[in-house]
């Protein structure tokens, strides 16, 4: 240290002496010069100015003196560690140096480093941010939605069967008054009907045969829009149609029995439904006409339909009516047991239709209610809310990481990269401005400050 410091006052006398002493000592200083090299302890490799000062401790003192005053005098390559080349430096010079060190000094990520990086953060990773728990999800919220969209339509086949039911279980009711009537009229023939007696008798083999056909519909199937009939699928009807008793007469009747008809009540509706077409079919065969003198089509009014030309009141017709026992069950089963029970059976068929949807929308309101329950409960609260509260506390993290960064040795554009980490849409418009600003008028601003910075003194070190 001592020797250091008489070389720097020999270095501050030879500065301030350097015009006059200069030319007197040229000789010898370039003779010390030459053995000072030719010195086997001071034989030093260009570029190992970083060790000089480590070797200036194994010299003699009086070596390390004169090597300081050959610096000054003639060295042209000074050593990296001189107190001129530190006072020399700025940060052009160090930014150059920098990038003259090449990317063998650089720290970069390899592929090994990065790999080994993403399979860390993958093994951490919560079950919140997983692709395969989101896509399980969102497939479970999806199979479940079709699921209640397709449950209840099993149901729609049952209500499209059990309306075409009630329709024909109704349309016996029309049919059996129709024959009544049509029954009537052929036996009187007294032309208030204003249909001819072979066209009622058209008329009526016309609709025993749709009778027929409704009431095979409505308890076996298979036809008229009917795909399942009554039998298979309603089990009070079944009591009804073919077991005894008389249910549609109510839970008081103490008896079945039908008057003129002994032995046909309380054998069930099914009985007294094939007597009733028994009967009319006997009627037709006894008092109608002729098949051959029948109308192809019986539809519309006798005559000109606008007179009753056939008018001709037959009172002993009407006794014959009353005495014949085919005649008399016929007339009295146009609201006797026979229309109140197809209008019993008629009931229970619409109570089943309730029973079908009140069913339908029961499952439809708790399979939406479970879904609703999966989608706000399970995948709102449970997954996607604490995925986006994550998330936020992600950011908190990474902003306290970046606050906690020494962004303040980074150049200006880095520092840009982190201060808009923090910026708002609001924020990101106005400081655009506030560039465009700089850009357009603040040119002189920052040139002035690049040199107030290049005048600024370095510290030596």
């Amino acid at each position: 240290e001592e020797d250091e410091a008489e070389g720097d006052k020999d270095r501050a006398h030879q500065e301030e002496d350097a015009p006059d002493r200069l030319p007197h000592h040229a000789a010898d200083s370039a003779e010390k010069h030459t053995s000072l090299l030719a010195s086997p302890q001071l034989k030093l490799a260009d570029g190992q100015g970083a060790e000089s000062a480590e070797k200036e401790q194994t010299l003699p003192i009086e070596n390390a003196a004169l090597l300081k005053v050959v610096a000054l005098l003639g060295s042209k390559k000074p050593s990296i560690d001189s107190k001129e080349d530190i006072g020399a430096s700025s940060p052009a010079v160090a930014k150059k140096a920098q990038e003259q060190a090449g990317p063998a000094q650089a720290r970069m990520i390899t592929d090994e480093t990065d790999a080994a990086l993403a399979k860390s953060v993958k093994q951490r990773r919560s079950v919140y941010t997983s692709t395969m728990v989101y896509v399980s999800a969102l497939s479970i919220i999806l199979g479940l939605g079709i699921f209640c969209f397709l449950y209840p339509t099993r149901k729609v086949g049952d209500l499209v069967n059990i309306a075409a039911t009630l329709n024909h279980a109704s349309r016996r009711n029309y049919l059996v008054r129709t024959l009544c009537y049509l029954t009537r009229e052929m036996v009187l023939n007294d032309g208030f009907s204003r249909r001819s007696k072979a066209e009622t008798t058209s008329a009526i083999q016309f609709m025993v045969e749709e009778l027929r056909k409704s009431d095979e519909a409505v308890r076996v199937g298979g036809s008229l829009g009917i795909k399942l009939g009554a039998d298979d699928h309603n089990e009070e009807h079944n009591q009804v149609m073919y077991g005894l008793g008389c249910a549609w007469r109510g839970e008081n009747a103490t008896s079945c029995d039908i008057p003129g008809m002994k032995g046909l009540g309380g054998k069930g509706l099914y009985i007294i439904s094939s007597t009733f077409v028994d009967s009319v079919r006997t009627v037709l065969a006894l008092y109608g006409t002729p098949e051959k003198d029948r109308p192809v089509s019986w539809v519309g009014a006798a005559g000109d339909g606008t007179s009753y030309i056939y008018v001709s009141p037959s009172p002993d017709k009407v006794a014959q009516m009353q005495s014949d026992t085919n005649l008399a069950f016929i007339q009295q089963s146009f609201d006797g047991d026979l229309v109140q029970g197809l209008q019993y059976i008629v009931g229970l068929l619409q109570g089943e239709t309730r029973d079908i949807l009140a069913t339908a929308l029961n499952e439809n309101k708790t399979l939406f209610s479970v879904h609703v329950v999966v989608v706000i409960v399970f995948f709102y609260f449970l997954l996607f809310r604490k995925t986006v509260l994550l998330g936020f506390a992600e950011v908190v993290k990474a902003r306290d990481f970046c606050i906690k960064m020494p962004i303040y040795i980074l150049e200006a554009d880095h520092v840009e990269i982190f201060v808009d980490f923090f910026r708002t849409d609001e924020d990101r418009e106005n400081n655009d401005k506030d560039q465009e600003e700089m850009a357009a008028g603040g040119e002189e601003v920052k040139q002035s400050l690049v040199s107030m910075v290049g005048q600024m003194p370095v510290a030596h070190v």
